[in-house]
């Protein structure tokens, strides 16, 4: 109960940032992820692996496809963007409901990390708590979580693969086998995602190490097998890696965006091998049974699930052959790409960075110092060894795999260090006595109030990042290149310029239909309250009436609002479909009815009465209908008016609680459509 509701307090804590800035506040990355992914989605390559961001879209395509699937996306994929009256309404949607796996992804690297210290220590659940939040105060999750990156993800896998490798320890037979492959594969993932997250990764067998040192009877069994598994499991690895390093020879299609200068990286691509095959080539060296094998035998296997995962990202594309060619050009960049030294303004030297966050690197200096001085010992020269590896990764990212632990890079840093705190942390509250645990206690308390005092870190966002928030950005791409293009001509077509018939949409209009998007939730939610009983709605039927703009469901693409009262410009037009009753509605009204709904509920469910609108006080709602009908609806002269075109359309109001005869009567208007302007009642 104590760890659920911690985690529930950092999650509300976390999407409070996530909603501090609105969807259009960064195109680098929020669009442009949420651009790929309508790529992706329509079987067409994404156009941004500089990262290389792979292991990202794994998770965002799942989670788009069961987000579109229960009705929570409205936008599938750019093919027919066009055909939307406001597209930007789609993207408005997709980019928060990316950022909204922000939160998500903190909360849940922070309990992976805190779950797998205490694994590895062999504590009590209780534990976890003071771990989690030591690790969830950090103020690289608290940046993370105001601004989308694909760094948050990268976390999130790599703390997933040190809780895989730490339960696989703690398993037999093929359940550890499994879970070691299932250790490299998230490895993997997390790599693809953001290749400087290595030495975060690299705490999965660290952590592994550190548990078969410390309790070696405990896991006396794990990981005790044969040579010849040993073997098969090494030349697989080494042979998909290989084949990787083959297929990486197809061209690479010029729409990918990537910062690399060459794809000679040799040295690299040796590395590469030589980590992959360190493992399979170590064991053979030392006597079977001992430490040393059984760790090599889980590396063995973690070293395979990485080079899996690589084949995994197949499955991300829709066509075998942009899977194919997908894979290619992320192992070209990964394993043989040369970044452009011109991104990297220069790292900090290392006393720079370690002074510059003193709160952060002090506690796990003083911990080790407590488990290697204290009298008794509170821990094995081995285990210290195993914790001075994990150290070590530390240091080696602070000098090569981050620009500055105090900016947005510490998520590179900052995670493993509290990860590492935590196993200390753990270790003396295991075995040591009041004074001890005091000096573990007060560390913590310092990594607790370096959080709180961080708790303004949207105070340096907010400063740093004012230049951007800029609106017209929503129908342009970062790059200006890749298949990104076609998303970006088909918002020119409809917003800027239709190079068919040579019409030009006036900045005025432009700023109506940005300011719809950016009120696009109040927007949708009211159009569902008007039409209860049609089912799904269909976003890309709603539009913004003003002069020079298109409505959707037009055959003619040189029909575009002509004249437009003042006092409606702005307001929401919405054109509904022509939705007949559910099939099967008799059966399923008569269970609805059993279950205890109302008859405003069962027609909606069954889409029954479907000439059903319902306006609020909110609301002056308006149904267009042709200008020839304006004696039929016994309208005065003062009705307004709005032309398409050589066809004009006038307004016919609809009250609260309408007649069903005249809802009757306007649904069999063919041509007509809902105008719905805000009321000040």
């Amino acid at each position: 109960m104590a760890i659920a509701f911690v985690a529930f307090i950092g999650l509300a804590i976390f999407q409070h940032n996530v909603d501090r800035y609105p969807y259009y506040a960064l195109d680098d990355m929020d669009q442009l992820t949420a651009l790929d992914v309508l790529l992706i989605r329509g079987g067409v390559p994404p156009d941004h692996i500089t990262h290389p961001t792979a292991g990202m879209y794994v998770l965002l395509t799942l989670t788009h496809r069961v987000g579109y699937a229960f009705g929570l996306l409205h936008l599938r994929d750019f093919h027919g963007v066009e055909t939307w009256a406001n597209p930007l309404l789609g993207t408005a949607e997709l980019i928060d409901f990316l950022r909204a796996h922000l939160p998500y992804l903190a909360i849940a690297s922070s309990l992976l990390l805190a779950v797998s210290a205490c694994w590895a220590v062999g504590t009590g659940p209780w534990m976890i708590v003071p771990v989690f939040l030591c690790i969830a105060a950090s103020r690289a999750l608290a940046f993370h979580t105001l601004i989308f990156r694909t760094d948050s993800f990268a976390l999130f896998y790599a703390a997933a693969a040190t809780a895989l490798a730490a339960s696989a320890v703690m398993q037999r037979g093929r359940a550890a086998t499994a879970l070691a492959m299932a250790a490299g594969v998230a490895a993997g993932f997390a790599f693809t995602s953001k290749v400087t997250i290595v030495p975060t990764i690299a705490l999965a067998p660290a952590l592994v190490l550190f548990m078969m040192v410390r309790r070696d009877q405990a896991f006396a069994s794990a990981f005790d097998v044969s040579r010849h598994f040993n073997r098969s499991v090494s030349l697989t690895a080494v042979g998909i890696y290989i084949f990787l390093l083959l297929l990486s020879l197809l061209p690479m299609p010029s729409t990918y965006i990537h910062t690399r200068v060459s794809f000679q990286n040799f040295l690299l691509c040796g590395a590469g091998l030589v980590a992959i095959a360190a493992p399979g080539i170590a064991g053979r060296c030392v006597p079977t049974g001992s430490v040393l094998y059984r760790f090599f035998s889980f590396a063995n296997l973690m070293a395979l699930g990485f080079t899996l995962s690589f084949l995994a990202l197949w499955f991300v594309m829709a066509s075998p052959w942009s899977g194919i060619r997908f894979v290619a050009a992320l192992a070209k960049v990964c394993f043989l790409g040369v970044i452009d030294p011109n991104l990297s303004p220069g790292y900090g030297a290392f006393w720079e960075q370690v002074s510059s966050s003193p709160a952060l690197l002090l506690p796990p200096l003083i911990l080790f110092a407590v488990l290697t001085f204290w009298s008794p010992r509170l821990a094995t020269v081995r285990a210290l060894g195993a914790l001075a590896v994990i150290g070590l990764l530390v240091v080696t990212s602070i000098l090569w795999f981050d620009r500055m632990i105090i900016n947005q890079d510490a998520i590179f840093t900052e995670p493993l260090v509290l990860a590492l705190c935590g196993m200390m942390i753990a270790m003396i509250w295991q075995r040591g006595g009041r004074t001890a645990r005091s000096a573990a206690a007060v560390c913590v308390a310092v990594l607790l109030a370096r959080g709180a005092a961080q708790a303004e870190i949207s105070a340096l966002t907010d400063a740093g990042y004012a230049g951007y928030f800029r609106e017209s950005r929503q129908i342009m791409t970062p790059y200006q290149t890749g298949n990104q293009q076609q998303i970006q001509n088909a918002f020119g077509q409809l917003l800027v310029k239709d190079d068919g018939t040579g019409h030009v949409v006036p900045t005025r209009a432009r700023e109506l239909i940005f300011a719809q998007a950016a009120n696009y939730r109040s927007i949708t939610r009211q159009v569902s309250y008007l039409v209860p009983n049609l089912g799904r709605i269909d976003w890309s039927r709603i539009g913004v009436l003003g002069q020079d703009l298109k409505r959707f469901g037009q055959t003619r693409k040189d029909l575009w609002f002509t004249s437009v009262p003042p006092e409606l410009e702005g307001a929401t037009v919405y054109i509904p479909p022509e939705r007949g009753e559910r099939p099967g509605a008799d059966w399923l009204v008569r269970a609805l009815r059993y279950c205890g709904l109302y008859d405003f509920e069962t027609n909606a469910w069954a889409r029954r009465r479907t000439e059903m609108i319902r306006p609020r006080s909110d609301m002056s709602v308006l149904v267009f209908v042709p200008a020839d009908r304006k004696q039929a609806f016994a309208l005065p002269e003062t009705a307004p008016i709005v032309a398409i075109a050589d066809r004009r359309y006038v307004g016919v109001p609809v009250p609260i609680n309408a007649p069903g005869d005249l809802l009757g009567r306007l649904k069999l208007e063919q041509d007509r459509f809902i105008v719905v302007a805000r009321k000040y009642g």
